[in-house]
């Protein structure tokens, strides 16, 4: 299942004189979060483990990672099953995550590479979302 793919931005109202991985950097945060909770999936955990760990450790860009390692698409192999059960939910469809993104980064979106965002801020935003439980929209009765 693909979650999110970077040229669905890149590609569309997207400013002209910004780099297409700024299309990519809110996945690119949301993938770093989860390999900090431990959540890659085997497909990193076995192809490239030093590398999940140089994202998480800061070493690398979670930026730089999504776009050579998932070739810019943000698919359920990225993430293990706590992972893709969380991901699912709050970046699916019918999920939450790209609203609590606009609110807390809109004036970043597009415009501002990853080490512009306050990555503790963006965890804290989504360490209080995964606490909460509430992960998708009210479905309208």
């Amino acid at each position: 299942m693909k979650y999110d793919d970077a040229s669905w931005h890149y590609g569309g109202d997207f400013p002209a004189d910004q780099p297409i991985e700024h299309g990519g950097t809110h996945i690119a945060l949301f993938l770093k979060w989860c390999f900090a909770r431990g959540w890659a999936g085997e497909l990193h955990t076995e192809e490239e483990p030093d590398a999940v760990t140089h994202v998480v450790d800061g070493r690398s860009s979670a930026t730089e990672f999504f776009f050579k390692y998932c070739d810019g698409k943000f698919t359920d192999e990225d993430l293990n099953d706590e992972g893709n059960s969380f991901a699912s939910k709050y970046y699916g469809d019918n999920g939450l995550y790209l609203e609590d993104y606009a609110e807390h980064f809109g004036d970043q979106m597009y415009v501002a590479p990853e080490a512009a965002h306050d990555f503790t801020r963006f965890s804290i935003m989504l360490d209080s979302r995964l606490a909460s439980g509430i992960l998708e929209k009210a479905k309208n009765a």
